[in-house]
């Protein structure tokens, strides 16, 4: 996919996979990549727990950056409630026209599994499909044998609506 930023991806945004149009995932911005992050995001979805950060939430709100925190432990994966909860915050933000960046430490186990949960939610991908598209972007996404299996119950959550 072309890089779909009107002022083109640079250096940071090496980082960054974009999964559809509106919807991309990322290690953390680094505290000097803020303001940038702002410029192409409208919207952040912050999956690390408070204690990782190394700056303020607020600084996301001081730039106009709407945010939802949704902390998840590292290496662990959330209920299936919780990333439902995401999606259909990302839905919103995504119906609005908004451009939305998920976002953990590193990239790969926490944002990859949501990541994989939009291409599900929002395309109606099996798990192995969406599994495929954010790999092929990101190999080594979603890290855990656990990350998998609330993938699996989400994959059945979907199909049963």
């Amino acid at each position: 996919m072309k890089c779909p930023l009107e002022r083109g991806c640079g250096e940071m945004w090496s980082s960054v996979k974009f999964i559809d149009d509106k919807v991309a995932f990322s290690r953390m911005p680094t505290e000097r990549e803020l303001d940038e992050v702002a410029q192409d995001f409208d919207a952040v979805v912050v999956l690390v727990e408070e204690y990782e950060l190394p700056y303020s939430l607020e600084e996301w709100k001081e730039r106009g950056v709407e945010v939802l925190h949704s902390p998840i432990k590292d290496f662990t994966a959330p209920s299936v409630e919780q990333p439902l909860e995401v999606l259909r915050w990302v839905e919103g933000q995504v119906e609005a026209g908004k451009k939305v960046l998920i976002h953990c430490m590193g990239g790969l186990g926490r944002s990859g599994t949501v990541a994989t949960a939009w291409l599900m939610y929002s395309k109606g991908l099996s798990l192995r499909e969406a599994l495929m598209e954010v790999r092929k972007k990101r190999p080594g996404a979603v890290e855990t044998w656990e990350q998998m299996e609330v993938l699996k119950e989400l994959e059945k959550h979907l199909r049963s609506r």
